[in-house]
């Protein structure tokens, strides 16, 4: 029993010694076997089974070891043999390893240790070999059982075919598909299967013939019979079986069966080319007529009839005169069935009507003549069954459907439901006809409701593009004048007047504030706000935002501490709207902190989005209390009632401020402490428009370009000609004394129209050194006259600057003129706009303001005056392009809105008519350019100066900055 649990080891040797050495070597780990002889061996072999190992002698009569161990490698090749030689011959070592297939060979004489260990490491590998083939035998069953149950349960057929047309092997799904009892009954009875099996035998030989090319073939779908002749659809997946000389033997593959769906593509098929017919026609009658030919086509039934409710109050079916047969004889039962009509509940069609669902006549030989009325007649024609369906359109039904054939019919689901689906569509048409007089009134009324909402839409947005003009342009005379005459008063000593003349200033200031928050928050919630994206310098506009605020400053005894690092590097945002953030958070601080420190911090900081600017500004102000904090962004709101009666202002300024950091692709954050002061950081990316994803408006340095002016000159306030020379266009005489009052000591002489074809001529006339042109001008648009101005040689060199109150368009966006001022002008400003273009040589610059206000147009011109320039007054564009006829400015400022000839014609006939060098333009305007009238400038302007919140000392610092960069203006002291 011990004996039979060790390894069997099998030793064979023809010497008596040697077995009995072998034996005493293994006989206690192993089950030791002897043979002298190879024959010998070969029995103990036959009759026991799982011997591990042969340790086999290579010299021996009658049969070598190499021959031995040869014939166990063919029949017991999980045997592992060792052969012992006592020769060292290479040649017989090679063929026993070769002809044997011996796991180790081990010269004589060997050492018993060396043996043991070979004979050991044979045994663990016959017991890993043992195991590996155990488990695989195992793996195999186990997958024969799992293939075989794949096979027999498999919900497709599985077969294989020889050539010439006979199954070999059919699975039980197979024959449940043609229809037999067992796949053995299929395999007996079917022997040519392209006559027996496919409807078309061609069919078969396409099959072949492309598996002999493909060898593969998949979803070829054919026709076949059933055993029963019924007709079905199916589906193969075949591949070719060729022996090893490639000969094509048979098929093997899969079928499937798609008669349902090949009826379910059919019916759809028939739905969608009904639904086409059905929707072309406008009436019903034509619609059930192509109903039920298609019906009967389809389906196969003979007759198709139709009946609808008629009456008053529709209480009785009549036979509609659609109707469909393939039959022939149908005339009495055709005539009787127009002759009467059934009540609800009554017959074949009034119960389907009463009950709303289908209904059977299985059999029509079977029914009663009270169940059926018509039931002679339909026997005599051969009619066997029939179906009725109603037709509904909500919950009312229009008719009914019913058909008849010569087949009895055991009720067809699926047919049911094909009709119905039918019905639907014939419900859908009578809706749809029922409700297209309806749709037709609402959809004339939404027309007009849409006319209304649009016209509504057009009068808003005209309102709000040209309500700031209406606000905006009356304050012109209020603040540049209360300016100017503060500096009169001071020069005159009546310090009395100028402290009123502040009072009147700053009122004018805060009127302009509030407008230009209401109308900024007006134009945000209509999308009306549009961002302009440009490259700057960030430090700059930061030290330059600071500087603006110096008098707030000093109003409540506050410092402000600026750590901004001048290398900080561009930032491509809007600019003005940018400037209008900071401004607002800062003169917040400033209102808010009495004899305080403000900080602005600005950071470069690297995020998951890319780089961002931060911008911190701290006060140590009245801070805000945490239940005001979450509603400080809101609009119309501040911290409290008091907080507006003490300081003043809309509530506008913060919520503003927030939706354009968010348009700009960024937003504001605040803490705040109450009596501590308030944090406000604002963050932006260092491209806006990359991150917003805006499309890309192009700024207006590059739109700007300039025109051909011409002028018609009033006589210049500065008659030396040796002086550069300013035409000023515009119909605002206040604003032609503005502008002159201003550049009066620049050293230059300048020229007045009130209309742009003057100041077209005049430009044309005496060439001035630019032209100050109103925007507001109209009649013939500012833009038609920048045009001009471009178009002529010699004018389009002249700067022009427009006067504008587009509260949008800013200085650094230059749209065609030379330069923009934005009224009310900022005196400053027009001073350093209109140095910018006089000459090197020291002569007064000419300047022709194009400008209907007459406060604005003198205000200008005073302005103008002071800062030597020759100015030129035209109140609109017919008066400009007749000074221009007789003298060129070197430089014009525009307002766009003038009557006669507005800003825009002025450019135009600027361009038409004469062919000058290049004049600056400057627009000066208050009105909300669109992109349209933006394009309409490209190439006509060189700066758009924006009539806003900017003092009249800015506006005049923007025009001289202009004209000192064409070189028409000299940086000149004031005289």
């Amino acid at each position: 029993m011990y004996s039979s649990q060790k390894t069997k080891l099998l030793i064979v040797d023809d010497e008596a010694d040697n077995l009995d050495l072998l034996q005493r070597i293994f006989h206690r780990g192993y089950q030791v076997l002897r043979a002298k002889n190879g024959f010998d061996a070969l029995e103990i072999l036959a009759n026991e089974p799982d011997i591990a190992v042969i340790v086999s002698d290579q010299r021996m009569p009658m049969m070598s070891g190499t021959e031995f161990l040869s014939q166990v490698a063919e029949l017991y090749p999980d045997t592992l043999r060792i052969i012992l030689t006592a020769h060292a011959d290479i040649k017989d070592l090679v063929e026993a390893i070769n002809q044997s297939k011996v796991f180790q060979y081990i010269t004589k004489p060997y050492k018993v240790e060396e043996l043991t260990k070979v004979v050991q490491q044979a045994t663990e590998i016959h017991k890993l070999l043992k195991s590996r083939t155990s488990q695989l035998r195992n793996d195999l069953e186990n997958a024969e059982a799992k293939y075989t149950s794949i096979f027999e349960n498999a919900v497709e057929g599985i077969f294989q075919t020889t050539i010439d047309g006979r199954y070999l092997i059919a699975n039980p799904m197979l024959a449940q598909i043609y229809g037999y009892p067992s796949s053995e009954s299929l395999i007996n009875n079917v022997t040519n299967i392209a006559n027996q099996i496919y409807v078309n035998p061609n069919r078969r030989q396409e099959f072949i013939n492309i598996l002999r090319t493909h060898d593969t073939v998949s979803n070829f779908e054919s026709q076949v019979y059933r055993r029963d002749g019924t007709k079905i659809w199916i589906s193969e997946n075949v591949r070719a079986v060729r022996d090893f000389d490639g000969v094509l033997i048979g098929f093997e593959g899969t079928v499937q069966d798609i008669s349902q769906r090949k009826r379910a593509e059919e019916e759809s098929q028939l739905l969608q080319s009904l639904t086409l017919e059905i929707s072309a026609v406008n009436d019903f009658q034509t619609a059930l007529e192509i109903a039920l030919r298609k019906i009967c086509q389809f389906t196969g039934w003979d007759y198709g009839e139709a009946w609808v409710p008629a009456g008053d109050e529709k209480q009785i079916l009549v036979c509609s005169p659609a109707w469909y047969s393939s039959l022939e004889g149908l005339e009495e039962f055709r005539q009787l069935s127009e002759r009467i009509s059934f009540p609800s509940g009554i017959g074949f069609p009034g119960r389907v009507w009463e009950y709303q669902r289908p209904e059977w006549i299985w059999d029509i030989s079977l029914e009663t003549e009270l169940n059926f009325l018509r039931k002679y007649p339909a026997l005599e024609c051969g009619l066997q069954s029939g179906l009725a369906i109603p037709v509904s359109a909500d919950t009312n039904v229009v008719a009914i459907i019913a058909f008849f054939t010569r087949s009895p019919n055991d009720g067809d689901q699926q047919l049911v439901g094909l009709i119905g689906a039918i019905a639907m569509q014939l419900g859908a048409l009578m809706r749809r006809k029922r409700d297209e007089e309806s749709l037709r009134l609402m959809n004339e009324e939404l027309s007009l409701a849409r006319d209304r909402a649009l016209e509504a839409n057009r009068t808003k947005s005209s309102f709000i593009a040209n309500m700031s003009h209406e606000l905006r342009t009356p304050l012109n005379a209020i603040i540049g004048y209360s300016e100017m005459l503060q500096e009169d008063a001071a020069l005159l000593g009546l310090d009395d007047f100028g402290e009123d003349l502040q009072k009147i200033y700053r009122s004018g200031k805060h009127l302009l504030d509030l407008i230009n928050d209401i109308l900024d928050m007006t134009k945000i919630e209509a999308g009306k706000l549009e961002i302009y994206y440009d490259n700057f310098d960030l430090p700059m506009l930061v030290w330059e935002t600071c500087k603006t605020i110096e008098p707030l400053l000093s109003k409540n005894s506050n410092q402000i501490h600026i750590e901004c690092d001048r290398q900080l590097g561009s930032i491509r945002t809007d600019m003005t709207r940018l400037r209008q953030v900071l401004l607002n958070i800062l003169s917040n601080a400033c209102k808010f902190t009495k004899s305080g420190e403000i900080t602005i911090k600005v950071n470069r900081l690297n995020s998951l989005q890319g780089e961002i600017f931060y911008f911190t500004i701290t006060d140590t102000g009245i801070g805000i209390s945490p239940e005001n904090l979450q509603n400080l962004f809101q609009p119309f709101n501040q911290a409290d009632s008091s907080t507006t009666r003490q300081y003043g202002g809309t509530g506008l300024g913060l919520a503003i401020s927030r939706r354009l950091c968010q348009m700009m692709g960024g937003d504001i954050h605040v803490e705040s402490e109450l009596g501590k002061g308030s944090t406000f950081t604002i963050c932006l990316p260092t491209d806006c428009e990359k991150l917003t994803q805006s499309p890309l408006k192009p700024p207006l340095d590059q739109l700007a370009a300039t025109i051909l002016p011409e002028y018609s000159v009033l006589n210049p306030a500065n008659s030396d000609e040796s002086y550069p020379s300013i035409l000023i266009v515009a119909d605002d005489l206040m604003l032609h004394q503005c502008t002159q009052s201003y550049l009066s000591y620049l050293g230059v002489r300048i020229y007045s129209s009130l209309n742009i074809t003057d100041g077209l001529e005049l430009a044309h006339q005496i060439l001035p050194s630019a032209i100050i042109l109103d925007m507001q001008t109209s009649s013939i648009h500012s833009w038609e006259l920048l045009r001009d101005l471009k178009s002529q040689p010699l004018t389009s060199g002249i700067p022009i600057i427009l006067l504008t109150v587009n509260d949008e368009t800013h200085e650094r966006y230059e749209i065609g003129a030379n330069d923009y001022l934005f009224k009310p002008i900022d005196r400053d400003r027009l001073i350093t706009t209109i140095d910018k273009y006089r000459p090197e040589v020291k002569t007064q610059l000419s300047v022709l303001v194009v400008e209907d206000d007459l406060n604005v147009r003198a205000m200008l011109k005073r302005m103008l005056e002071k800062e030597n320039c020759l100015v030129v007054e035209a109140q609109d564009g017919h008066e400009a392009l007749e000074i221009m006829t007789k003298q060129l400015p070197q430089l014009i400022l525009l307002d766009l809105m003038m009557p006669n000839i507005d800003g825009f014609e002025f450019m135009h006939l600027l361009r038409l008519r004469y062919d000058t060098p290049l004049i600056p333009i400057i627009i000066i305007t208050a009105r909300d350019l669109s992109d349209d009238e933006c394009i309409r400038l490209s190439g006509s302007v060189q700066k758009i100066l924006q009539k806003t919140n900017h003092s009249y000392a800015q506006l005049l610092e923007g025009i001289v900055q202009r004209l000192h960069k064409f070189g028409i203006l000299t940086k000149s002291k004031k005289p």
